[in-house]
């Protein structure tokens, strides 16, 4: 029987000193210094198939928009200057939308525009995008409009240029060749050519990597221009 005079246990005697506290944070903090590079590379990775993956299906888009609509469309690839991008001095593809372009008509917008997610572009070097070697200077249509306004500030419309791959009502695709601007369908006919199935690809990377010949991470589409197929190559 405990009486008014029994000692209690000392509470000081429980819980954590400080040297253990000061090593278990230690430990915690070595581990995440550990973990935090790797978990970097996924979440880059994840970002990039992501943005591989949409692409992808918008070239599915502009195929069976042509057969269904029974016209030609394009997937334009719109290539201008982002000032918050990893390189800000550097024109690059940020951006692609899906265009109906019948013979003899003002072009018109079959999809809403596509912006690639930040710290991803589509690469503009013949190596890496072969499919997208000629650019072309957006202009208004009869109306003086613009199909593409780039979101971002300082750059108009007259400032863009795109690249396109050309899909038929056969299903089949051609990518612009020739840097004049297309307005007939006799121009259509010797501005969109067939490349051969080797340099019939594009290529998705990092920002970071977009000088690079090599790069690190990448997502490559390949495009049957005789089918319209595609394929896709990853590390």
């Amino acid at each position: 029987m405990q009486t008014p005079h029994t000692k209690r246990p000392s509470l000081g005697s429980q819980g954590f000193t400080l040297v253990e506290m000061l090593t278990v944070i230690g430990i915690i903090a070595l581990l995440v210094a550990l973990v935090t590079p790797a978990l970097v590379d996924v979440i880059r990775a994840t970002r990039l198939g992501s943005a591989g993956d949409s692409l992808f299906n918008r070239l599915s888009l502009a195929q069976q928009s042509a057969i269904s609509q029974n016209t030609e469309v394009e997937l334009r690839f719109y290539q201008y200057i982002n000032v918050d991008s990893d390189n800000p001095g550097e024109a690059a593809f940020y951006a692609y939308q899906v265009v109906s372009t019948p013979p003899g008509a003002d072009p018109q917008a079959i999809s809403e525009v596509y912006y690639l997610e930040s710290g991803v572009v589509i690469s503009q070097l013949a190596k890496l995008s072969p499919l997208l070697g000629t650019v072309v200077q957006q202009h208004g249509d009869s109306k003086g409009n613009y199909i593409f306004k780039p979101a971002v500030s300082g750059v108009l419309p007259n400032q863009v240029r795109y690249a396109a791959l050309r899909f038929y009502t056969d299903g089949s695709c051609r990518k612009l060749s020739e840097s004049d601007v297309v307005t007939t369908a006799e121009q259509a006919a010797i501005a969109y050519t067939i490349p051969p199935l080797k340099y019939s690809f594009l290529t998705l990377i990092e920002s970071r990597d977009a000088l690079s010949q090599d790069p690190r991470n990448f997502y490559c589409i390949q495009v049957d221009t005789y089918t319209g197929k595609t394929r896709v190559y990853r590390p």
